[in-house]
């Protein structure tokens, strides 16, 4: 009997996703790629994130990963369905994308090439050779959808303590409701959404949020970094999201590439638009506390890094819910980090100290992700065996609890 094999193709592999995709493998017990083309730089890559062969998933199966980074395969090059042939994956995960919202505003032809064209480009290829495709998309596309001036709901910004309140922001966006991006990036993303799904509706985008991770660039390492340098900081007051760990929506990613490989039938396992985020919402600036915070508990001395953490001594399960049981209320905050004062601004008072131009950002952009836990909710009994038994899923915790996961370091060692 031929062995079943699922050859999945990462594009974008230097970025935070690809990264956490990869460095998630180990957190799988029973997840056992045959074989893992890394075509990336060793370097860049945190250690500890290596795949160690495990027991097969099932009797004659196989999984195969190639995790490619732009340099290895440019998303935009004219000879991009030749490479994907040559490839021939049964399931690609999209992680690349042009990211930089401000520049954007003056190179749009290289945020469409990358982020709308491109996915149209991959969809075609997916359809024609019967692969699944997975887009990862953002909370972008939207534009303001309770209106222009949030201030009523979030209270005056600059010195008024209501910018700690969220008591009575609106419902969390839901995949109906109606995009209409403000920023250049954004309409190129939701380009990209449109034209993919038309290529290919049964290919997968998941709009996600507001994400972070131990890799790369990102606003938990800034932040971290900052409230170590700067007697002050001004934060962002009036846009409010969903803060996501990159993790957490990686391993949200292999459940769902496992439950494919283990259909009789390869074919796609969720289709259309979905969202995916951590539980609540938050502005910039309350995001900033929470760092603060839970950087200066005993347990998190120190600030992030974007390098592997040392596992803790406790079990995973153990670890976790310590984490999440020493949160710290906004009512009871714990003492931020000493000397750095953290101030709330306006977008347009934020601007102005930059002295430059920012492109605009959505001011309310909170994802509703209930649609895609209802859709995984169904997955088959059969695929749950396959699952870490004594480690509490984060992919539907609270923002605050992924991020005192991701400070614990429990996310940057592997379960041995």
């Amino acid at each position: 009997m031929k062995a079943k094999t699922t050859r999945i193709l990462i594009t974008g592999a230097h970025g935070q996703l690809g990264q956490a995709l990869l460095a998630n493998l180990p957190w799988l017990p029973e997840f056992s790629p045959s074989r893992l083309r890394m075509e990336i730089p060793e370097a860049s890559l945190v250690s500890g994130s290596a795949v160690k062969p495990r027991s097969a998933i099932a009797p004659g199966s196989a999984i195969e990963i190639v995790a490619l980074g732009h340099q290895q395969l440019d998303l935009t090059s004219a000879d991009l369905p030749e490479r994907l042939s040559e490839i021939n994956a049964d399931v690609i995960i999209n992680c690349a994308a042009y990211n930089a919202v401000d520049a954007a505003e003056q190179d749009m032809a290289a945020a469409m090439a990358l982020n709308a064209e491109a996915p149209e480009r991959l969809a075609i290829w997916c359809r024609q050779q019967g692969a699944w495709l997975i887009h990862i998309s953002s909370d972008y596309v939207f534009g303001n959808v309770f209106g222009n001036d949030l201030g009523s709901v979030f209270g005056n910004v600059s010195g008024n303590a209501s910018a700690n309140m969220l008591g009575n922001a609106p419902r969390a966006l839901t995949e109906s409701d109606v995009c209409e991006p403000l920023s250049l990036y954004g309409q190129s993303k939701l380009a990209g959404e449109q034209r993919l799904l038309k290529a290919n509706p049964g290919a997968l985008v998941l709009r996600t949020s507001w994400l972070y991770s131990r890799f790369g660039s990102n606003f938990v390492l800034t932040m971290g970094r900052l409230l170590t340098e700067r007697p002050e900081l001004k934060v962002v007051a009036d846009q409010v999201g969903t803060p996501t760990w990159a993790e957490a929506l990686a391993r949200l990613i292999w459940q769902l590439l496992i439950w494919f490989h283990l259909k009789p039938e390869k074919s796609a396992v969720l289709s259309g638009c979905f969202h995916y985020a951590a539980m609540g919402q938050c502005s910039w600036y309350l995001f900033t506390k929470e760092i603060a915070e839970q950087i200066a508990k005993p347990q998190c001395n120190s600030a992030p890094s974007s390098q592997a953490a040392p596992l803790q001594t406790a079990s995973p399960s153990q670890a976790a819910l310590q984490s999440q049981a020493t949160l710290h209320s906004p009512a009871n905050p714990a003492p931020i980090t000493p000397g750095c004062r953290i101030t709330p601004v306006s977008t347009a008072e934020y601007g102005a100290l930059l002295n430059r131009a920012q492109a605009p950002r959505p001011a309310y952009s909170a994802l509703d992700s209930s649609a895609l836990k209802d859709a995984m909710a169904a997955m088959p009994s059969a695929f749950r065996c396959y699952l870490p038994k004594d480690y509490p899923s984060p992919i539907w915790l609270s923002w605050q609890a992924q991020l005192a996961l991701m400070l614990s370091g429990l996310g940057a060692s592997s379960l041995g």
